[in-house]
Formats: C-alpha cells, sequence, structure tokens
C-alpha cells in the first residue's frame, strides 16, 4: 500500500470530540450517516476513545471468483479552541503480501538445489 492508494477526508466540525465519538460508534448512528452497502462488514480494530477509531472495511468480491476486497477506514478526531472538531477520515486498502512463491511474481525466476 502506498499513500497515493489511500483516500483522506479532513474538515472542521461544529460538534465536540465526544458528540463526533458517539457518531462513529453507535451502530444506529454510523448505518446512517455512512450508508454502507447491506453486504459490507465492518470491524473495530483499534480504537482510543474521542481521538482515534479504526474499522476494518470488508466488500464481497464482484463476481463469483473475485476476491473480497478489505480497507481499513481511521478516524482521528482533534478538538478544537472553538469547541468543535477537526475531523480527518483516511480509508486505505490493505496492502495483501505475494507469497515468495507466487508464479505471478515480476522479477527474475530462481531456483533452488535440493
Amino acid at each position: 500500500m502506498s499513500e497515493t492508494d489511500e483516500l483522506v477526508f479532513e474538515t472542521a466540525l461544529d460538534a465536540p470530540p465526544e458528540m463526533v465519538w458517539r457518531a462513529l460508534t453507535i451502530p444506529e448512528y454510523i448505518e446512517r450517516w455512512l450508508q454502507k452497502p447491506a453486504d459490507t462488514q465492518l470491524d473495530i480494530v483499534a480504537s482510543d476513545e474521542n481521538k482515534s477509531l479504526t474499522y476494518r472495511w470488508r466488500d464481497p468480491g464482484q463476481g463469483a471468483a473475485a476476491d473480497p476486497q478489505e480497507s481499513l477506514v481511521t478516524f482521528e478526531l482533534t478538538p478544537q479552541a472553538d469547541g468543535g472538531t477537526w475531523f480527518r477520515l483516511t480509508h486505505a486498502p490493505v496492502a495483501v503480501p505475494v507469497a515468495a512463491n507466487n508464479n505471478e511474481r515480476a522479477g527474475p525466476a530462481m531456483l533452488l538445489a535440493a
């Protein structure tokens, strides 16, 4: 994964971090504003109350043989002097390592002697 694969959105919100946190962690609230497809799965992988929260976002693959797609969605909340919140959302695909014995990898072929 590289930084160019990430989608980053930042904005100032007119609500304290505690209120934004509630919107990110109460299922009924997050379902309402995220509007994720019904077959998408969200799982919390990291949280620091009122500061940051990371979800693993899993979309089913397209077509019969397609692999599911995974990404990490991180919300960062920074309190502002005016009582609001600086909100940063980062959506980054999960990099899946390529197996060393993958025949499709680029580069010269390697032979091992027994």
